[in-house]
């Protein structure tokens, strides 16, 4: 089975010739062709390449961008398997055994990427080097570290991106209305998982990445100006803010007992907490979506999605079905989350958990400006615009009845404020003493961002 390599060229020679070096060195070139396509480099770039034997070679004219040079790449590429690599990169001993290993340990695993120094996301290692010399050291330690080990992901980033034709042969190449560069990967990523395929980390491979090499060489191309026009264009072509149902959310995961094996996650999202879920332990996952889109995403990883209006529309599992129910930010959205809460209760088992987060309403990002007078809606945040309740600390507790439910954990997520309006809580905290109002927790309360909570089913 051979491997076809494309790499994209714009400028930055040295960086290409260290990218090759390494390339040759740890690469079994019988398994592999490389392919280069460069977008009109200036520095010589092209010259250098048209003497090296051991490549294709396609010479553009003027910048094409990512996303159309790697479509150009693609259609010259023979091989069963296609991987996409920046030329600001430096492989590693075993790189592509380990990333073709795990690409094809499944059969519904369609897309894989390294670990790396550079990235963002879950691909970025949390123990850095500090000099290229300690590049092979460092990818060494790890592949002995983290063998064989791997993590499902919603997202890869194309820097090193490993990816099985038949994924190329469902959803086609990447798309060209990226120009020059960011977010052609993260559509990828996101139709190809809406397609059924899985993505995964291998997490004993590491790649190096420089990073921006294209964008730090080309001071004609404004960086900054291209991700905001990508990122719009992301936007427009998928509807809604597709990050919006991407986040994680691993500090309630750590919440759900490691021996539940079957786990409802209400508002599940594009299914970013379930992942974190499946990838610590062997359990069963369920979802209730109420965009179709994202529940599609989701339906990747979760063994059942349905798509529901959670105000109008009830589910109808088995009673006693789940060890735990999931509420990650979505009572608050619901016109009647307590009877929300009644229903879904019948599917949770006798000893079962609740596990919710609910944004604090006496946060000082709202109490202050409530206090002026204003209560101004927003896009994300505790003033949500697609909140329609609001709960304190204190009055969550509204939602699970003391006697069916018994608190087993409650903690808050904080987000520190300016020191004057600390000093504000606290100060309006000593004058309610003064006359006769309880303003207790108001100083507490106003640096609490969300309140989180896990009960147990009496």
């Amino acid at each position: 089975m051979k491997t076809s390599i494309v790499i994209l060229t714009y400028n930055q020679l040295e960086l290409t010739k260290l990218c090759l070096t390494s390339l040759f060195k740890h690469t079994d070139l019988s398994e592999t062709e490389i392919i280069i396509v460069d977008n009109g480099s200036t520095d010589g770039t092209q010259a250098h390449l048209n003497k090296e034997n051991r490549i294709t070679f396609i010479e553009n004219q003027t910048n094409q961008g990512f996303a159309k040079a790697c479509n150009q790449g693609v259609k010259m590429a023979k091989g069963e398997d296609i991987l996409f690599l920046n030329n600001d990169t430096i492989v590693t001993d075993n790189w592509l055994v380990r990333l073709r290993k795990l690409l094809h340990s499944e059969k519904t695993i369609g897309m894989v990427g390294p670990m790396s120094n550079y990235v963002s996301g879950s691909q970025l290692i949390d123990d850095p080097y500090t000099s290229l010399d300690q590049v092979d050291e460092y990818a060494k330690k790890r592949r002995k570290k983290y063998d064989q080990q791997h993590k499902y992901v919603l997202r890869l980033v194309g820097f090193c991106l490993l990816v099985k034709r038949t994924v190329i042969e469902k959803i086609g190449g990447f798309d060209e209305q990226f120009a020059i560069g960011s977010f052609e990967d993260d559509d990828y990523c996101l139709r190809a998982v809406s397609a059924g395929f899985k993505l995964a980390i291998a997490l004993d491979t590491h790649v190096h990445h420089h990073g921006h090499a294209t964008f730090t060489g080309s001071p004609e191309i404004n960086f900054n100006q291209t991700y905001l026009e990508n990122r719009a264009r992301y936007v427009a072509k998928w509807g809604i803010d597709v990050t919006y149902f991407m986040h994680a959310r691993p500090e309630l995961v750590d919440l759900v007992p490691k021996d539940a094996k079957r786990v409802l996650d209400i508002g599940c999202g594009a299914g970013a907490t379930g992942l974190e879920l499946i990838n610590r332990q062997n359990c069963r996952l369920s979802g209730i979506e109420g965009n179709p889109d994202m529940a599609k995403v989701a339906s990747s990883y979760y063994e059942h999605i349905s798509v529901l209006d959670l105000d109008n529309e009830l589910p109808t599992f088995e009673p006693d079905s789940f060890d735990v129910l999931l509420f990650a930010d979505v009572l608050e959205h619901l016109k009647d989350p307590w009877k929300i809460v009644k229903h879904y209760a019948t599917f949770l088992k006798q000893g079962g958990s609740i596990i919710a987060s609910i944004p604090n309403i006496s946060h000082a990002e709202a109490l202050l400006p409530l206090l002026m007078g204003r209560f101004d809606y927003t896009s994300a945040g505790i003033l949500d615009k697609t909140h329609l309740r609001f709960f304190t600390p204190q009055t969550i507790l509204s939602l699970f009845p003391q006697q069916e439910y018994d608190v087993r954990q409650q903690f808050s997520t904080h987000v520190p404020t300016d020191v004057n309006v600390r000093t504000f809580f606290y100060e309006l905290r000593l004058l309610g003493q003064k006359f006769g109002f309880d303003f207790s927790t108001i100083a507490d309360d106003s640096q609490i961002y969300q309140s989180i909570i896990r009960l147990k089913k009496r």
